[in-house]
């Protein structure tokens, strides 16, 4: 038998992670709640809340300036890397609904980040397909 790498994750856990996690920011956690309210058991779709500030980190870590997303769902973790990006870069963002993906809009504009986000709505093959090979 082999044994887990991974400890579980008790409720006391996952508090103790939040507690020494950085905060989100008020859109941040604006769109999370709405996300958990709106659409329930769907929520679970979402990025874990813990999620975006790591995501950030390891965009300024790395220094992107360009970044794709398939599957955005409500765009927690789109708007948490554009946040991150610098004034001109930009994040292409790839999910098949119109319906989630307004959430994010509304919360990208909020954050002032919508100009780095280009949401393509439609299935993420297609999109990738369709981007330019040239670096």
């Amino acid at each position: 038998m082999y044994e887990t790498k991974n400890p579980p994750l008790t409720p006391e856990l996952y508090e103790y992670v939040l507690q020494h996690n950085p905060p989100l920011d008020p859109v941040q956690r604006e769109l999370v709640e709405i996300t958990h309210k709106q659409l329930g058991d769907a929520a679970g779709m979402q990025s874990a809340e813990e999620q975006g500030p790591l995501l950030a980190f390891l965009v300024r870590l790395v220094g992107a300036r360009r970044i794709i997303e398939v599957g955005t769902f409500t765009g927690f973790s789109a708007l948490s890397m554009a946040q991150a990006l610098p004034a001109d870069g930009k994040l292409i963002a790839c999910d098949i609904s119109e319906e989630w993906t307004a959430y994010g809009r509304r919360a990208w504009a909020k954050a002032g980040v919508a100009d780095r986000i280009d949401l393509r709505i439609g299935p993420a093959l297609d999109t990738l397909r369709a981007l330019p090979t040239d670096p």
